[in-house]
């Protein structure tokens, strides 16, 4: 079995920050709160909680609040520095900005962002302005329009839903804007080639990630994949296949595609 690890592996810029930043605080002894996942992968967050984090909304639980990586909507960001002693705002970067972009150009047209409605990060982006959220393409009477897409999307899944968009509607004003992480894009190229030339693809994440998500469904157009979240899950018959390529999404620690890598070279007896 030859076992190819892609070169973009392992967790983005926004999702180590976040991570450090509350290993950080929870070091120093500092009682920790958040009201949701930091990242969707359920191994880095058993270990987090096991080192102190509280998932909690009672400002009794804890004396530091960190927003998540995904970001939350402004007002609520103003309440909870009124009611915990210190706020960490752990927001990637490139999320914040997705949030000032929908702000800026709400004044400009309907904002159609391409997302998952229930998505963390479109929760937080419908605080900062109204927007309609949607992965299906739609009839509107709207004439001026701004695009907008969920930072995890495939850019492809993205400008095919804009095309539809355009076709199905007489929008007198359309403007565009890519809003997709260059990261998530550059594992999105990644998968599509090498997906092509391995027998079985493996995409390591959290079975609730949106980007992992959308690099097994890439990947799954050029061959047999699988999605796993630990190496537990890697079925017995792996070893029947000649190439096999391992991908990860932005929320998937280094250390869990090691173990992959080490399972399937136990699996094949080496």
């Amino acid at each position: 079995m030859k076992i190819i690890v892609a070169k973009n592996v392992g967790f983005c810029f926004g999702v180590e920050r976040a991570i450090k930043t509350v290993e950080r605080l929870l070091n120093e002894g500092k009682r920790v709160v958040t009201d949701g996942e930091i990242v969707h992968n359920r191994q880095v967050m058993e270990e987090l909680i096991k080192k102190g984090l509280k998932i909690s909304s009672d400002p009794t639980d804890g004396d530091v609040f960190v927003v998540r990586a995904h970001g939350i909507p402004e007002k609520k960001l103003e309440e909870l520095r009124k009611v915990y002693p210190k706020v960490v705002d752990l927001t990637c970067p490139i999320v914040f900005q997705l949030f000032k972009t929908a702000r800026e150009y709400s004044s400009r047209g309907k904002l159609i962002v391409f997302g998952k409605k229930d998505h963390p990060e479109m929760v937080a982006l419908m605080g900062y302005a109204p927007a309609i959220v949607t992965k299906k393409p739609f009839k509107t009477e709207e004439k001026n329009v701004v695009f907008l897409s969920q930072t995890t999307s495939s850019l492809d899944e993205y400008r095919e839903f804009v095309s539809e968009m355009i076709r199905m509607n007489n929008f007198e004003k359309a403007i565009y804007l890519n809003t997709i992480c260059p990261v998530t894009v550059e594992r999105e190229r990644e998968v599509k080639d090498l997906s092509k030339i391995c027998e079985l693809s493996i995409v390591v994440g959290g079975k609730h990630s949106s980007n992992t998500g959308k690099l097994f469904r890439l990947a799954s157009k050029n061959s047999r994949t699988i999605w796993v979240e630990s190496p537990d899950e890697i079925p017995e018959d792996v070893v029947k296949y000649g190439t096999v390529c391992v991908f990860s999404g932005t929320s998937t620690p280094v250390s869990l595609i090691e173990d992959v890598v080490r399972k399937l070279k136990e699996m094949e007896g080496k």
